[in-house]
């Protein structure tokens, strides 16, 4: 039976986008409400988890580190300290501040303020520690880098600026930051280790069950549990979403890989979580998701391997004005980033069995080769001119093969802002 599209007529599209803004405008009050209950009280003295710390140099070669925090009453702020910070990520602080002008759009976006004092605090009972998984990965490495490596990997915590820079210059920042992969990657493996028990249960109790029915739960049960765990990352919450609408959809028959469930599922997280709205990384997974069904949509290669290969590629090239935007830094070593998106797929799951065996060193000299070639930067800063009709192309070729070609002659253009 052929699945059948999300919308089967405008009343049902307009319908659906109507309880969406509904939802959305919702939403808003009550950020709103939250927003003018923070700002009523100037002088602030609150409990926070330590998010990032990191220092930084001003102009004039002042050292300083900067700190970001979420409050118990959920905000996000950062703020910064002129004397050295001894303290850990997910630590839990007492920060004094105080709020002189703060907007809305600030609010949402993450805000700066000046800190009258911070220290650590211990509490009898914390809100859930994840520190003690921190130390578990840690205590396997003897490279600080790859402690921080492995951790970033499977904990999605923040990256110093050298190992950022090692990463950016493979071009496989995507690949270490927690995202849709790695929800991929999660949902085969629980699915291949719990199918023969599965079977074996189903043959002989329950033979008119079907698998996925059954497991799927499970497994997206335990990709919540993660979600929890890694702080509700933006990219890998956008993929735990898309893929339990579309399971449930795939349940019901309609088609799952197209752009009207993209579209629902992103308009449905703005909807619920306004902030996701400032999210860098929250856009870039959508739009690398985008372009992957602007792929299959177009491209109809029987050849599984050339398809596959063929969409990595395709989707490198699609990102790279969008990537480049934002991030200028460019090296030659970035071309293989497809090469890595595959071997990542076996990378990642032998990186987290062996970590839950404890012996995560085992890779540890060949990573650090890989991290530490050396190879020459360039500028590739693509220009807003150029960035906006290209994503306009990229949206309109949708609904034509010949746009489709051009969108990605025009993404393979974006090289020509090399310098």
């Amino acid at each position: 039976m052929s699945s059948v599209p999300l919308f089967t007529s405008k009343k049902e599209f307009f319908v659906t986008f109507g309880v969406v803004l509904c939802v959305a405008c919702i939403s808003l009050l009550i950020e709103f409400y939250h927003y003018s209950l923070f700002i009523k009280t100037p002088l602030h003295i609150e409990k926070a988890t330590v998010f990032n710390h990191y220092q930084k140099t001003n102009a004039k070669g002042k050292t300083y580190d900067v700190v970001k925090l979420k409050l118990d009453s959920g905000e996000e702020l950062y703020t910064v300290s002129w004397k050295p910070l001894h303290i850990e990520l997910k630590s839990r602080v007492k920060v004094k501040f105080e709020i002189k002008e703060l907007s809305f759009v600030e609010y949402l976006k993450g805000f700066f303020v000046p800190s009258h004092f911070m220290y650590t605090i211990y509490e009898d009972n914390p809100p859930f520690d994840v520190r003690f998984l921190y130390r578990f990965i840690r205590e396997q490495h003897e490279e600080t880098k790859m402690q921080e490596l492995y951790t970033a990997l499977l904990f999605a915590t923040p990256l110093s600026k050298e190992l950022r820079e090692d990463v950016q210059k493979w071009g496989i920042t995507h690949l270490v930051a927690i995202s849709g992969y790695n929800v991929g990657v999660i949902s085969f493996l629980l699915f291949f280790l719990l199918k023969p028990l599965y079977t074996l249960l189903q043959s002989r109790y329950f033979p008119y069950r079907q698998a996925s029915a059954d497991l799927m739960p499970i497994v997206f049960s335990v990709l919540i549990a993660y979600m929890v765990i890694i702080d509700y990352v933006p990219p890998f919450m956008r993929a735990v979403v898309m893929s339990m609408v579309g399971f449930f959809f795939f349940s019901k028959g309609v088609k799952v890989l197209s752009f009207e469930t993209l579209f629902s599922v992103v308009l449905g997280l703005l909807a619920f979580m306004p902030s996701l709205f400032f999210s860098l990384s929250f856009w870039f997974s959508v739009a690398g998701v985008f372009y992957l069904f602007l792929f299959i949509h177009h491209v109809k290669w029987n050849n599984k391997l050339g398809l596959y290969l063929g969409l990595d590629v395709f989707v490198f090239i699609s990102m790279i004005p969008i990537v480049h935007h934002f991030f200028p830094v460019f090296t030659l070593l970035q071309l293989t980033s497809p090469l890595w998106s595959i071997v990542f797929i076996l990378f990642y799951p032998v990186s987290l069995v062996v970590h839950l065996f404890g012996q995560g060193g085992i890779l540890d000299g060949v990573v650090m080769a890989f991290l530490e070639v050396n190879t020459h930067s360039y500028e590739l800063s693509v220009p807003l001119w150029f960035l906006i009709p290209y994503i306009a192309l990229s949206l309109v070729a949708i609904w034509s093969r010949k746009l489709f070609v051009m969108s990605f002659l025009m993404a393979l253009s974006a090289f020509c802002f090399i310098q």
